[in-house]
């Protein structure tokens, strides 16, 4: 009778002995599956985190385009204000310059006109608006034949047209518009004298020698 009570124990004990791995491997399995989640859990928190990455890239790049947009919209806008800006100066320095009106354009009353040459030659040119509104006008010069009447109008009154006179002006500048319409080199010029009334009221008195 002992023996086969101990017989049954040792039965009982390889039994047990037996059934422990398949209990651990089913814990294994069941921790697998468990892991099995957990991963699942990772693989899904990754595909979110790749989505909220594309969004965020997206978001990015939409919102760089709008401000690139923006700042090429607002630099246009500023370059158009600068071109009208420059536009107006442009206009301002036009009519600062009188709009190009000549002394002709003005009205000469009166006009004497002396130059003296290096050479020793002069020229002399007189121009007055008469009461009736006759032009009286005399060009003399040394080395030509004195002209008078229409043809000396004619000749003063194509150098009054070439040239620009203002109360800004000094006598150096005012002397070389007539040079310049004269087309006379400064270097053969040796004094101008001239004295001018414009209908405007303004008179200029140049005394000047190269």
């Amino acid at each position: 009778m002992q023996w086969k009570r101990t017989m049954i124990v040792s039965l009982a004990l390889l039994l047990a002995a037996c059934g422990a791995p398949d209990d651990q491997n089913g814990g294994n399995g069941n921790g697998t599956g468990d892991n099995g989640g957990a991963n699942g859990n990772g693989e899904e928190m990754e595909g979110n985190g790749q989505m909220n990455g594309d969004e965020a890239t997206g978001d990015n790049a939409n919102m760089t385009e709008d401000l690139s947009d923006d700042m090429a919209g607002d630099d246009t806008g500023m370059q158009d204000e600068m071109d009208d800006l420059n536009g107006d100066n442009g206009q301002g320095a036009a009519e600062g310059e009188g709009d190009g009106e000549t002394a002709l354009d003005k009205g000469v009353r009166e006009m004497e006109l002396d130059i003296q040459f290096t050479d020793d030659t002069e020229w002399e040119f007189e121009y007055e608006t008469e009461d009736d509104g006759s032009i009286d006008a005399e060009v003399d010069r040394d080395d030509e034949e004195e002209t008078e009447g229409e043809e000396a109008r004619e000749e003063i009154e194509g150098v009054l047209q070439e040239v620009q006179l203002n109360t800004e002006q000094g006598d150096e500048e005012m002397a070389q518009e007539f040079l310049n319409a004269f087309d006379l080199d400064e270097g053969d010029v040796y004094r101008m004298d001239l004295y001018i009334e414009m209908e405007t009221d303004e008179m200029f008195n140049i005394q000047q020698t190269f």
